[in-house]
């Protein structure tokens, strides 16, 4: 018998697809690993909807300084996107990324 709100009975927890995220899985790690060199502050779980805000525990301005320093200018790029699109943006300003580091 499946469960249903109907019934008094909660829906069974769903995680939102990780589809996107899956196809650029090193480079997300990489990315995170920039952000957040710490695994245990990593998330285990990142889906395609996730941002770094929504990843990692660090305030906008930390973000940035670390990558930043990773990349050797400012980060302008919009940190609310999702991570597979923020990926997507920095291999089209650094094609070569990250097999070609700054």
């Amino acid at each position: 018998m499946a469960n249903s709100e109907a019934d008094g009975q909660s829906k069974p927890f769903e995680i939102a697809p990780d589809t996107e995220i899956q196809r650029r899985a090193r480079e997300v790690q990489f990315l995170l690993n920039v952000v957040e060199p710490d695994p245990e502050y990593q998330p285990f779980v990142l889906t395609d909807e996730a941002s770094l805000f929504d990843a990692v525990g660090h305030d906008e301005d930390e973000i940035r300084r670390r990558l930043g320093a990773y990349f050797g200018q400012p980060f302008a790029f919009d940190l609310s996107l999702p991570v597979w699109r923020l990926v997507e943006e920095i291999r089209a300003w650094r094609p070569g990324w990250p097999e070609e580091s700054s």
